[in-house]
């Protein structure tokens, strides 16, 4: 779908509602929403930073403030995440959250991503065109739709500058 300046609403409420309730996590909106004027599917990735040393524990916390973990893929991910759904302006707008530390990978390169796809038109072009060939292979299936993404993803990973 074409890029949505809606996502920064909708990333805004969400940090706001996980502020109140999430004492010491720092949102950050990552992923191609998180990129003006890239093409997509309409779905928030976020970062969630925090000192817990225990990243499951914050899951829990996550869950007991009403997100939710998908059961196909409870803990099949090395790093936990919740999902949550927001209704906004009459839509329905699916939220991934990627709970993670400070400087971890997840935080650094999901964010060294989406520098890359600001600075880089070519880059971001390629990325679109694969994520669109992906989405007509199975836009259901997350595990489809990032192999099908995986050349253009190495691409781009291989700009991040090494840890």
């Amino acid at each position: 779908m074409p890029y949505d300046p809606v996502y920064v609403e909708i990333f805004t409420k969400v940090q706001e509602y996980a502020r109140v309730r999430l004492a010491g996590v720092e949102l950050v909106h990552i992923g191609s929403t998180a990129v003006a004027g890239l093409r997509g599917k309409p779905m928030i990735d976020v970062a969630a930073i925090t000192a817990r040393e225990d990243l499951r524990e914050e899951q829990k916390a996550f869950e007991r403030a009403g997100f939710h973990r998908r059961p196909a893929w409870v803990d099949g991910d090395e790093k936990p995440y919740v999902c949550a759904s927001v209704l906004h302006g009459g839509r329905r707008f699916n939220i991934n959250i990627h709970i993670c530390h400070r400087g971890d990978p997840v935080h650094k390169d999901c964010l060294a991503f989406v520098d890359i796809l600001n600075r880089r038109p070519d880059l971001r072009r390629k990325y679109e065109e694969a994520k669109e060939r992906a989405h007509a292979v199975d836009p259901a299936n997350p595990q489809v739709y990032n192999r099908e993404k995986e050349t253009v993803t190495k691409e781009i990973e291989a700009q991040i500058p090494t840890r």
